[in-house]
């Protein structure tokens, strides 16, 4: 009975994960396919401290991070590139971290607190020098929303299963997104709820990741974005263990 179970498992994360490629595949759909109704690319630097589950707790990050949306859905992608100072044994602690979240458009609305509902999916990929690597891959639903306040950009709201690569110790996951500009001040990020995991010994953790910066573009007299500020990252158990991060970075963002 067990064997059967795991066989049709392993046949549903295939179907889905196929189904997430085929997402993806439509975010590299060409502007003469599909109209673009939106397109930022941006490298960021950021250097902290207070890191927990991190040698030296102090990390040095560049970010490549690209976002567009679609007629027919949107891409948000990321990849992170960590460096930790040196430890006692003089070894730098390094990471590669990235997520590609699809979003498929499903429903549109207007005059709508729901603007828009998307079959959402998200594939997350990293590894460092302790030897960690991991490829977890999300599916699920989500809404772009029409949030009432002044200089709100954009906000959504998704509801995922995850698949995790860690001995199939599969749980669920909330995201919320968000974006505000007025007068060149810009907040926005992200906050993810992971919970219910099949493992008894993960915790329910929440991540809270505001970053709030100046453009100064207007400024400088410049033709691109250029945004300095700080990251906050408050992350409740963190990777569901009894660790609760408080952690502060320096920002810098260009955006192409």
């Amino acid at each position: 009975m067990r064997d059967h179970l795991s066989i049709s498992l392993s046949l549903i994360t295939n179907k889905l994960t196929y189904a997430l490629v085929a997402i993806a595949a439509l975010g590299a759909m060409s502007s003469a396919q599909a109209k673009v109704l939106f397109t930022d690319t941006s490298i960021s630097a950021l250097y902290g401290t207070d890191y927990d589950l991190v040698p030296q707790e102090t990390l040095t990050t560049v970010t490549l991070e690209h976002a567009s949306t679609h007629t027919w859905g949107g891409v948000f992608f990321f990849v992170d590139r960590h460096q930790g100072k040196e430890n006692a044994a003089g070894k730098e602690f390094k990471e590669t971290y990235g997520e590609l979240a699809p979003k498929l458009k499903l429903a549109k609305f207007d005059n709508s607190f729901i603007k828009q509902v998307n079959l959402a999916g998200q594939y997350e990929f990293g590894s460092n020098s302790n030897g960690f690597s991991q490829d977890n891959y999300l599916v699920g639903v989500g809404a772009d929303l029409n949030v009432p306040i002044p200089g709100m950009k954009y906000a959504s709201a998704s509801l995922y299963h995850a698949f995790n690569d860690k001995d199939n110790a599969d749980d669920q996951q909330i995201t919320l997104t968000y974006g505000w500009e007025k007068n060149n001040f810009v907040i926005d990020g992200y906050v993810d709820y992971a919970f219910n995991s099949e493992d008894d010994s993960v915790k329910d953790n929440i991540h809270i990741n505001p970053q709030l910066k100046y453009n100064l573009q207007e400024v400088l007299g410049i033709d691109n974005r250029l945004e300095v500020g700080m990251e906050y990252s408050y992350w409740k158990n963190k990777f569901g263990s009894d660790k609760t991060q408080n952690a502060a970075s320096a920002l810098v963002k260009f955006h192409f």
